[in-house]
């Protein structure tokens, strides 16, 4: 896979499991392997290497982040800094 911004080869992957908890309620489990350098933007799905991302513990590329307005709300709910650390 390639970042869509730069072109540069991402590394790492997302291992996903299935289990089943108590009651048989299904889990979805997702966890990055130690070198993963990129995300899945949340809102468009486009792989986007961290370098060429201001946020990528958001979860959204900076192109969404600004689109749909989300600065605000992702820092207010703690997972990006304030507008006086705003990269973009």
């Amino acid at each position: 896979m390639n970042c869509s911004h730069c072109g540069r080869e991402v590394t790492g992957r997302v291992i996903v499991r299935s289990l089943t908890l108590a009651k048989a309620l299904p889990v979805v489990q997702m966890e990055s392997t130690p070198e993963r350098d990129w995300i899945c933007c949340d809102a468009c799905n486009t792989i986007i290497c961290h370098d060429c991302c201001c946020y990528p513990t958001s979860g959204y590329c900076d192109t969404c982040i600004e689109k749909y307005k989300l600065h605000d709300h992702l820092a207010q709910i703690g997972l990006i800094p304030g507008r006086e650390d705003h990269c973009l």
